[in-house]
């Protein structure tokens, strides 16, 4: 998708966008070719400049545009990144809708300073989900996508756009991941993806096959792994740029369960078909650790990703197994759907042994307790240390990934204390709080390490997405974490 400046209105544009505010002068935010659109604009009684109205005129006059679309962003006193990647969602929406191919995008002053946030916004909400579809309707769809966007602004910030252009790129290839089946995105394709991401970023990239974790005696990974018929892999992804202090690394880490049948605690429900997005922790990570690259960010950075699949097998874990992990804690498995858990402890404790980070971040699809407490707006935020906690929640807000932070009582470590092994992965005679009692039995495996986590399993794979999303995958977590290492 292309992205261009411009300093005027063009009578050849074919869609005109102009962003209005509910309390101020409509003629006031109005360029001088539009000010004859005023009348008619005051007149509509059900646009007011409020979040999410939209109205279309079409000019009579031969120097104006075909058709000019208005989008609210709300009140001016209250404008955020949030309303405005909304605004222009909604008018990318509408070209669609109507097969516009070029877009103009009219900026007031008071939007100037959101140029990173109007780029994603547009590239986000123009992204195509039917990459499977063939035939009149991989032309009808190929037909509705916008081909370039004109921004029209007095301020030509060129780097803002180019960066907002290309964290929404780095969201939308996580989005083809996550929405890939298992037959197209199985542990072996995943793996080869990783080692894509290395090369276009200039990462230094590791891959432990299955004799390597067998010999690193990863019991916990290769336990989930025992039912599949593809090797359990551990891509590691390395960005150090130069001129960076020798310090202690950030790690972060993503479940990477690339089809999640649940094992013999076999998953039944509407949501089967949707555990081909199990491996969305990873995705986010392998795009996150591209945009490190891309964008430069000045930080020792590690992403790991443990990558398999839970299927059933006649060599598929059992009910009540127990395996010795990395670390040398011994797990009771007492539900095989419980696998997510067990091959991030094996990767965290690696981690925490080999790097020994200053702080650790997983992310993880991890339970659908997380997704009943909080449905799809909102990611759990679990952790050790207060600021991180806090951090990473400024993060979210800021770029509209919102978390809530859970909490880790000690009777949550408590339940997850096995009578046979040293840990149980899942607790059935507990009160309930299943995503804190998850994040508790992960935290047996970070040591003194500053960690947080983030249960992903509401907000990864949705069916009411947001204005500039689409149902199914939307790469939750990648703006997230790109802006927090960014700021620190």
């Amino acid at each position: 998708m292309k992205l261009t400046f411009a300093s005027s209105i063009n009578a050849k544009n074919q869609l005109l966008i102009v962003p209005i505010f509910e309390d101020g002068v409509i003629s006031r935010v109005l360029p001088k070719e539009l000010r004859s659109l005023a009348p008619a604009l005051k007149a509509e009684k059900e646009m007011h400049g409020k979040e999410g109205e939209t109205f279309m005129v079409t000019p009579l006059s031969q120097k104006l545009p075909k058709q000019v679309l208005f989008t609210g962003c709300g009140k001016e006193k209250k404008l955020d990144g949030a309303k405005v990647r909304n605004s222009i969602a909604e008018g990318v929406k509408f070209a669609r809708k109507h097969n516009a191919p070029k877009v103009s995008i009219y900026l007031h002053a008071s939007l100037e300073k959101y140029l990173q946030e109007l780029a994603e916004g547009a590239v986000l909400s123009n992204y195509n989900p039917a990459k499977f579809q063939t035939g009149d309707n991989k032309k009808k769809n190929e037909k509705s996508m916008v081909k370039g966007f004109e921004i029209i602004t007095k301020k030509k910030k060129r780097d803002a756009i180019r960066k907002g252009q290309t964290i929404a790129e780095g969201v939308n290839k996580v989005r083809d991941f996550i929405n890939a089946p298992h037959n197209l995105m199985d542990g072996t394709i995943l793996t080869r993806e990783a080692r894509k991401i290395a090369k276009e970023s200039k990462l230094k990239v590791t891959v432990l096959g299955k004799k390597q974790l067998e010999k690193l005696k990863m019991g916990a990974l290769l336990g989930v792994n025992k039912g599949s018929a593809v090797g359990a892999n551990l891509a590691i992804l390395e960005h150090k740029p130069r001129g960076v202090k020798k310090d202690k690394p950030i790690v972060l880490v993503g479940k990477g369960v690339t089809f999640d049948s649940g094992g013999y605690n076999l998953k039944s429900g509407p949501w089967y078909a949707d555990m081909k997005m199990d491996m969305s922790g990873a995705a986010v990570v392998l795009g996150v650790m591209g945009l490190c690259g891309k964008l430069n960010i000045p930080h020792h950075i590690i992403g790991m990703t443990p990558i398999t699949d839970n299927l059933i097998d006649k060599d598929a874990q059992k009910v009540s197994d127990i395996v010795t992990s990395y670390s040398g804690k011994t797990i009771e498995v007492n539900n095989t759907d419980a696998e997510g858990r067990l091959i991030l402890a094996d990767t965290m404790s690696y981690a925490v042994d080999k790097y020994k980070p200053k702080m650790m971040i997983d992310i993880a699809t991890l339970t659908g307790a997380c997704v009943m407490a909080l449905g799809e707006k909102y990611a759990g935020l679990f952790g050790n240390n207060e600021k991180l906690i806090e951090k990473l929640g400024k993060a979210g807000r800021e770029v509209d990934e919102l978390t809530w932070h859970m909490p880790i009582h000690p009777d949550h470590t408590k339940e997850m204390k096995s009578k046979i092994a040293d840990l149980q992965n899942a607790n059935y005679g507990g009160q309930g709080g299943g995503a804190s009692t998850a994040a508790a039995f992960l935290q047996e495996f970070v040591g003194k390490t500053q960690w947080a986590h983030l249960d992903i399993a509401g907000t990864a794979f949705v069916k009411h997405p947001k204005k500039y999303e689409s149902p199914m995958g939307t790469g939750y977590g990648v703006r997230l974490l790109t802006h927090f290492l960014e700021n620190l």
